[in-house]
């Protein structure tokens, strides 16, 4: 990648998450100038030179001091293959803001292999990682090109958390059995409204549960072994957690992020050029996500909502009618408007992820309950649009300053399997995404 001309390629960037990625790059360097190298060279890149220009001109004005070179526009229709090509060909790594995924991001994902482009992108769609991992794998390390996908809120908090969570164990000598993770939101006074393309994801997320299945039947990848202590119990409706009050379950992409992660890791495609002699390949565990609600009148809303959602999801219909009314069947929680900047400054998100396991090593002909817990908490500001342009960002630049010391493997992967022998979790606690271990 040496002849690269780009650093970073911000693909998208016209839409509203890969303009609060463009935003994030600007505001990093102005509150941090030596956060760049002197020779850092960036791309942004979207449909309209004209719109991509208005987007640069609206930043420097907004970060007058911003040190960082201003971008060089691209001209990139994800449809237009010589045109996606030029740009992968030009960059070291791309951001990818372009979704949803499973229509348009299998493109992108094929021009970075063919030319030797490294990849990130803040999707949360399940089937399209999986079938990304099934379909590129042997191309990508053959080509010595690391894709990672779900590289936003969905799903880097969680699934590093795993990882760092596992680690504290294996530190103390301990092994890890099981992991729950809660996730709370945080909303202000003026609420929060999630953005329409995160709805459309998920209403198509819904609509192709069974492609998911079947690419999984089809995968390669090794089965998580069945538990050899304590069985975790995976509650598939509301319930009340006696610690953290009621909950239901976490639908969205975590979940199957943090299998992929531990499949990848048993296959062992995860192994980089060079392993760190302080850090242990994470063992397997057991893994349930859950999704905290504030009161039992929140649990009766969502799950009629819930059901109603998924009933409609299930046919080209009712998605229709999903997607045309998005704010009638959220309840207000998504929309085609825009978030405004202070419903965002006043948002923030928890995740809590609560371990068991135990100080002696597992004997496979007797079960026993778990004798140690470690409790640890990921804390960061709005998740869409404030929190995940930090994350992407941070996952982009980990490549790029870890992959030349043989740190980041080659293949399609998921953050924890790219990222577990980088630095990616000090960068995140650099830019407000914390991890602490609590009591």
């Amino acid at each position: 990648m040496t002849n690269k001309q780009f650093d970073i390629t911000v693909f998208g960037a016209t839409g509203l998450t890969g303009k609060q990625i463009v935003r994030h790059v600007f505001e990093l360097s102005a509150d941090r100038p030596d956060f760049y190298s002197g020779n850092f060279r960036w791309a942004i890149a979207g449909r309209s030179a004209e719109k991509l220009q208005k987007i640069i001109d609206e930043m420097t004005s907004r970060y007058p001091n911003a040190t960082i070179e201003k971008p060089t526009t691209l001209v990139a229709n994800v449809t237009h293959r010589e045109q996606v090509d030029e740009m992968t060909n030009q960059t070291k790594v791309v951001i990818n803001a372009v979704g949803p995924f499973r229509f348009m991001g299998e493109y992108v994902v094929r021009s970075c292999i063919e030319n030797h482009c490294d990849y990130v992108d803040v999707t949360g769609e399940p089937e399209f990682v999986e079938r990304m991992q099934r379909t590129y794998q042997d191309k990508a390390a053959a080509n010595q090109v690391t894709i990672v996908h779900s590289c936003g809120f969905d799903s880097v908090p969680t699934d590093m958390g795993v990882v760092f969570t596992k680690n504290l164990y294996t530190q103390h000598g301990w092994v890890p059995e099981s992991i729950e993770m809660f996730l709370k939101l945080h909303v202000g006074p003026d609420g929060m409204r999630g953005g329409y393309a995160t709805f459309e994801s998920a209403v198509h997320g819904f609509g192709s549960a069974e492609l998911l299945r079947e690419i999984r039947k089809a995968s390669t990848l090794k089965k998580l072994p069945y538990p050899q202590g304590e069985k975790l119990q995976f509650h598939k409706g509301a319930h009340k957690d006696e610690e953290f009050g009621y909950h239901v379950p976490f639908v969205f992409a975590d979940p199957s992020i943090v299998r992929l992660s531990q499949q990848i890791f048993l296959t062992g495609l995860a192994q980089p050029e060079k392993q760190k002699p302080d850090v242990a390949l994470p063992p397997p565990i057991q893994f349930a996500a859950y999704l905290l609600l504030p009161s039992l009148w929140a649990v009766i809303l969502y799950t009629i909502y819930g059901y109603l959602f998924g009933f409609l999801a299930g046919s080209p219909w009712g998605r229709n009618l999903l997607l045309r009314y998005p704010e009638l069947f959220s309840a207000g929680l998504f929309s085609k408007q825009h978030p405004t900047e202070t419903q965002l400054e006043q948002c923030s998100f928890e995740i809590i992820l609560r371990s068991k396991g135990y100080d002696h090593a597992l004997n496979p002909h007797y079960n026993v309950p778990p004798n140690r817990n470690i409790k640890v908490v990921v804390r960061g500001p709005e998740s869409g649009y404030v929190a995940t342009p930090r994350i992407v960002l941070q996952c982009a630049m980990a490549i790029l300053n870890n992959k030349s010391q043989g740190y980041v493997p080659n293949g399609v992967l998921t953050p924890a399997t790219a990222f577990w022998e980088t630095d990616l979790i000090d960068r995140l606690r650099y830019v407000g995404i914390t991890y602490d271990i609590s009591k």
